[in-house]
């Protein structure tokens, strides 16, 4: 998969800390060229940076794909952390997700595969809420 992979080195990690607090309170972001008057940098790109900032913190390393990006199975697969085949035959099979036919290969846009692992960890977040309410309520055992 032609992709772009960013990882901060350990040492940075204390500025993109407080940079990630100061974006999460409203801070506005402007980029100063040489030559040229300061340039607020736009809202799509802010949200760019806390997303990325929120991983690195993490400790994860983020990836940069192009959503106009079409996947064979194999990198779909990859990317959502699960098996060739059961993509194959459970999601594409199961018209679970959109696909098209490049001969007899089957390629799937990155929006597409990306909606889904959305969808599914929304899925997940919300049985886990359910799971955990129950719990409290002693409805569901330990």
């Amino acid at each position: 998969m032609t992709a772009s992979l960013f990882a901060p080195h350990p040492d940075e990690q204390t500025q993109l800390q407080a940079l990630a607090r100061q974006l999460e309170q409203g801070a506005s972001v402007v980029v100063n060229l040489p030559g040229q008057p300061p340039l607020a940098v736009s809202p799509v790109l802010i949200e760019l940076l806390k997303a990325s900032l929120k991983e690195f913190g993490e400790g994860h390393g983020v990836t940069l794909l192009t959503s106009k990006r079409e996947l064979s199975t194999a990198e779909a697969a990859e990317l959502l952390g699960i098996s060739r085949p059961h993509l194959i035959h459970t999601l594409l099979d199961g018209g679970q997700l959109p696909f098209r036919r490049v001969g007899t290969h089957r390629r799937l846009a990155l929006t597409d595969v990306l909606h889904y692992q959305t969808e599914r960890e929304r899925q997940h977040t919300l049985l886990d809420e359910i799971t955990a309410d129950e719990q409290a309520a002693g409805l569901y055992g330990a």
